[in-house]
């Protein structure tokens, strides 16, 4: 699918629209500042490009009545594969950010191939049994765990050896005929979380994510900071350097075991989380100093407006965590009843097991639709 060039006015239009069910053009230009003519236009573009709909004029308090504004949900598709370690999935979401479907599509030892072909199978029956030409799918957004080396080229796990060390881009362009992104699980999660979870109306934030491993991402102007080779965000370093013991699901699924509680693997973990399990006060209380050490080292660096914890992390136990999240200087007065001001400790909105691939479907939409 070619999609059409917008100008930024219209892009500006298009995220404003794109939050809401439908915004009219006098809100639009209450929320923009921009002159009625401005608007107009813009929204005249966006119509002409297919990807909203203007619909018949609705009165709003005592002005004249305003042209209601609604982004056309199928003008665009994306498709998202996330891989890790221990699953693959794959989503399909449309413009308004609406799962169309998802499927797990893990394959023992993780071809890439193979994995690969089964995501375009899901795209092409997903498609057809929507009503949706298949034309409309803008490209493929892939997030995999695992650290930049170069452009395009991860290190992860020795699970996946079948995606080290190579150009992903061209490996998977050249296979399927349509754009690609390459991005790694926590800054797909992150640019999710910004276009169609909780992080919507922030800037910037610190994204947090906790999974068999741990990583993180930065939000910066609703950018995804990338750094110099795409590592920037990389937290869990921070708690070797700090002695401190690295949180994951790997050492919740074997402090449960200890209690009792078995799970055949992380996916059963998420999937039947229990807060009134017990040894989860234990695992709390052994890593809540990491947790708040590092969200004191991401406030003082970053100072963004809030920190969202989430990856595959059960969200009420993110809850639970943030709740015994202390800041450093808590125990001492503050310098002239004045404390350091505290960015917002926040819960992912996407849920656990869909955070990955939806965001890897956000890549492609954040990059060529919505800006």
């Amino acid at each position: 699918m070619t999609l059409p060039s917008l100008t930024a006015r219209a892009r500006e239009m298009l995220r404003l629209i794109h939050r809401t069910d439908g915004l009219s053009r006098s809100a639009l230009i209450k929320l923009t500042g921009l002159s009625g003519t401005a608007v107009f236009r813009a929204t005249e573009e966006l119509e002409v490009a297919g990807l909203v709909t203007i619909g018949e004029a609705v009165a709003e308090g005592r002005g004249q009545p305003s042209a209601m504004i609604h982004v056309r949900p199928d003008a665009v598709l994306s498709l998202g594969l996330s891989i890790m370690t221990d699953r693959a999935d794959v989503a399909l979401i449309d413009l308004t950010g609406k799962v169309r479907a998802q499927r797990e599509i893990t394959v023992p030892g993780m071809p890439r191939d193979a994995i690969v072909d089964a995501a375009m199978a899901f795209a092409r029956e997903t498609a057809e049994a929507n009503g949706i030409p298949y034309a409309r799918i803008a490209g493929l957004g892939v997030a995999v765990a695992g650290y930049f080396v170069e452009e395009n080229s991860v290190n992860p796990g020795f699970e996946l050896d079948d995606w080290a060390l190579i150009d992903l881009h061209r490996a998977i362009a050249d296979r399927i005929g349509l754009p690609v992104m390459i991005e790694n699980i926590a800054g797909a999660c992150a640019i999710g979380e910004r276009l169609l979870g909780a992080a919507g109306a922030l800037d910037s934030f610190a994204y947090v994510s906790v999974a068999a491993g741990f990583g993180g991402a930065i939000i910066n102007d609703r950018r995804l900071l990338r750094g110099q080779t795409g590592n920037a965000g990389e937290f869990g370093i921070f708690f070797s350097l700090l002695d401190r013991p690295t949180p994951n699901l790997v050492t919740l699924k074997e402090e449960l075991e200890k209690h009792g509680v078995a799970c055949a693997d992380i996916s059963d973990l998420v999937a039947r989380f229990d807060t009134g399990w017990p040894g989860i006060d234990q695992w709390i209380a052994a890593h809540a100093d990491s947790f708040s050490r590092l969200f004191a080292i991401l406030r003082n660096t970053l100072d963004s407006e809030a920190i969202v914890l989430g990856g595959r992390l059960p969200r009420p136990l993110a809850q639970r965590i943030i709740d015994a999240a202390r800041w450093p200087e808590a125990s001492e007065p503050p310098r002239r009843d004045r404390p350091l001001p505290n960015p917002r400790l926040m819960v992912a909105g996407l849920p656990p097991e869909q955070s990955a691939p939806l965001g890897a479907a956000s890549l492609i939409l954040a990059r060529d639709v919505l800006g």
